[in-house]
C-alpha cells in the first residue's frame, strides 16, 4: 500500500509543475501582447505636443474668453422651453439680454428658457478690468398646429325683418380659443368662452362683420360675414 501511494504522488507532482509552467506561459504571453498593443496605440510625440497646444489655446492664459454659447434647438415649437448653454474663461460677470436666471461665470452651464417669440440672445462676460466679450445664440418659434385657432364655421343662422328692420342671428364656432370679438363691436370680447355662440344683430345697412379668435400664444383666426341688407 505505501509502495502504491508513493507512486501515485510522482505523477501528480509533475502534473502540479506542469500546470504551473502552463499558467506562467499564459500570463507571459498576455502581457507581451498587452504591452504591444499599447506601444502600437500609444499617440506619437507630436500628436501629444499638438493636444497639449490645443489644451493650452483653449483653456490656458488669463485671456478672457467665451468657450461656446448655443441654444439646444433653434427651432422650437411655441410655448416650450429650451436650455441656453455656455462657456466662458477668466470671466468675473456674465450676462444674458434679454434676461435669464441663474447666468454665472462658469466652463460649462446650461439655463432654461421659455421664449415667447423669435428671439436673438446676446451673451456678454466681463474679466472685471473693463474688457468684455459678446457671442450670440438664436431661437426661433413654429406653430403647434395643434394649438392654432381656428374658426369652423360663422354663418346666418336666421333672418327676419320686424317693423322694417332686419334682424339676423349670427352663429359661430371654433377651436383652440382663448378670446372672441366681433367687429364692429355687437358684444364685449369674452375670454375662456365656449366654443361656439350666437348673436343678433340688425344693420341698417350693408355690413361686414369681422369675427376674431385669439389662441393662447396669441396667434389669430379671422372669419368675414356679409349682410347685404336691402330697403
Amino acid at each position: 500500500m505505501q509502495k502504491l501511494l508513493e507512486m501515485i504522488r510522482i505523477p501528480l507532482g509533475v502534473a502540479t509543475v506542469i500546470a504551473v509552467a502552463y499558467l506562467f506561459y499564459v500570463f507571459l504571453a498576455r502581457h507581451q501582447a498587452d504591452r504591444r498593443y499599447a506601444e502600437r496605440n500609444a499617440p506619437s510625440d507630436a500628436e501629444v505636443t499638438k493636444a497639449a497646444k490645443a489644451f493650452e489655446d483653449t483653456y490656458g492664459g488669463k485671456d478672457l474668453k467665451i468657450l461656446q454659447f448655443y441654444a439646444r434647438e433653434g427651432q422650437l415649437i411655441e410655448g416650450h422651453s429650451t436650455v441656453l448653454c455656455y462657456g466662458v474663461l477668466n470671466a468675473k460677470t456674465v450676462k444674458i439680454d434679454p434676461p435669464v436666471d441663474g447666468v454665472a461665470p462658469a466652463l460649462n452651464r446650461c439655463v432654461e428658457v421659455s421664449p415667447k417669440h423669435d428671439t436673438t440672445y446676446t451673451m456678454t462676460a466681463d474679466d472685471g478690468n473693463g474688457k468684455t466679450v459678446t457671442a450670440q445664440a438664436s431661437v426661433h418659434l413654429e406653430q403647434d398646429m395643434e394649438t392654432v385657432p381656428r374658426i369652423t364655421s360663422f354663418t346666418v343662422q336666421r333672418h327676419t325683418v320686424e317693423s322694417g328692420r332686419h334682424v339676423y342671428l349670427l352663429g359661430f364656432a371654433f377651436q383652440n380659443g382663448k378670446e372672441v370679438s366681433i367687429d364692429p363691436p355687437v358684444f364685449s370680447p369674452m375670454t375662456d368662452s365656449a366654443p361656439f355662440g350666437q348673436f343678433f344683430v340688425s344693420p341698417e345697412k350693408t355690413t361686414t362683420y369681422t369675427l376674431t379668435v385669439t389662441g393662447p400664444t396669441g396667434h389669430k383666426a379671422q372669419k368675414k360675414l356679409t349682410l347685404d341688407v336691402k330697403d
